[in-house]
């Protein structure tokens, strides 16, 4: 059997000019700041591990190896093939290197193409329910039956011997190799990241195809922070996660920060929010007004793509309100104006009310106000 050719991932980090977190350096798993979605929190973790040197973000989804972590961010700051960034780091003396069995390898799945991977989710989504719980939240974020039924919107499969069920006739009909989610353990396919009950999101690209599914969870239990001075203190976890594996996992597949769109994609005027499920109700709530959802507001990796394909001529911003507090969301909108400005005639930010967190708040609490008769 031929050997595998390791290449250290942490080496390769430190080569590419990666921001680590010095305290985690000595560690199997080195922490360091996604340079994918640049998230500040240190989610990008690193494995040193001979048979799974492998990174993964646990912010944005990215995945892969130290070639193709090298491939696109080399100190020359220019786009390699794999190939090449494999030639390269072979011939670098700082990069440590080693031979494995290759039986002894984990894999790293490569993304299945667009076309399949929503056929995919949509096969999915047909096999699963939505709880009352859940459609009870929809409802009363202002979205009707018929969208809420239209945007096919599911709760995540708790129970194991259903969920079972359901990867077990998915596997029967595809083939779940590179579909982010989804893991093998045993030679059995498993789905990931069921361990607490949300809502799945469907993810879409301007032709409805869906790029991958996000999950708003309902109740996450908080984390334990340690500071400087050994204090312990609890921190909220983050609601909203991929349904995405990483190298840490058999045949698992990350997925990197899609960007949903939504409403009339010939329309001039873009507006620009955070979420898939802030854009879906913004742009249902607006009577079907162009509206784009980042998946994090520091994930902009495909912002310009999607500016670029869908040519408004206006952008209309509408970030959550705790712009107006929060250092890191200014610098996120810092980036995400220098990404657009170039790529439109207009560009204004909207503001609302501060006690209306997002444009979706904002345009439910216009509704009911003119529903009751209270506009002024």
């Amino acid at each position: 059997m031929k050997n595998y050719t390791y290449i250290d991932v942490v080496d390769t980090a430190i080569l590419c000019g990666l921001d680590i977190k010095q305290s985690t350096i000595g560690r199997d798993e080195v922490a360091a700041r996604c340079p994918y979605c640049d998230d500040y929190k240190y989610r990008f973790y690193l494995s040193r591990k001979p048979d799974n040197s492998a990174f993964w973000c646990h912010n944005c989804g990215a995945t892969g190896n130290a070639v193709t972590l090298y491939a696109d961010f080399n100190p020359q700051g220019r786009r390699l093939t794999n190939y090449e960034a494999y030639k390269e780091l072979l011939e670098n003396p700082h990069v440590h290197k080693g031979e494995l069995p290759a039986d002894r390898v984990k894999s790293v799945g490569s993304i299945k193409p667009l076309e399949e991977r929503s056929q995919i989710y949509l096969n999915l989504l047909n096999l699963l329910d939505l709880d009352e719980k859940h459609y009870i939240n929809l409802h009363n974020r202002g979205l009707s039956d018929e969208m809420i039924k239209g945007n096919m919107y599911r709760s995540l499969p708790m129970d194991y011997k259903k969920r079972q069920r359901v990867v077990g006739q998915l596997s029967s009909w595809f083939d779940l190799s590179g579909m982010p989610g989804f893991y093998t353990s045993n030679g059995k396919w498993q789905m990931s990241n069921c361990k607490y009950s949300g809502i799945l999101l469907p993810v879409c690209d301007k032709d409805n195809n869906i790029q991958g599914l996000q999950i708003r969870y309902d109740n996450l239990p908080p984390k334990i922070i340690v500071d400087a001075n050994g204090k312990r203190q609890e921190k909220k976890g983050d609601r909203f996660r991929w349904l995405s594996t990483n190298g840490t996992y058999e045949n698992g597949t990350g997925i990197p920060s899609y960007i949903h769109i939504v409403g009339d994609i010939t329309s001039d005027t873009l507006h620009l929010t955070e979420g898939p499920l802030k854009a879906d109700v913004a742009s249902y709530l607006s009577g079907g007004e162009l509206f784009i959802g980042l998946t994090g507001v520091q994930n902009v990796g495909f912002l310009r793509e999607v500016i670029t394909e869908l040519k408004p001529k206006r952008i209309l911003e509408c970030i959550d309100m705790d712009v107006r507090t929060n250092d890191h969301v200014r610098k996120a909108q810092a980036k995400i104006r220098a990404i657009c400005m170039p790529l439109c005639e207009q560009y204004r930010a909207i503001t609302w009310p501060a006690d209306q967190k997002g444009i979706d708040d904002y345009l439910l609490f216009e509704k009911l106000k003119r529903e009751n008769g209270l506009a002024a």
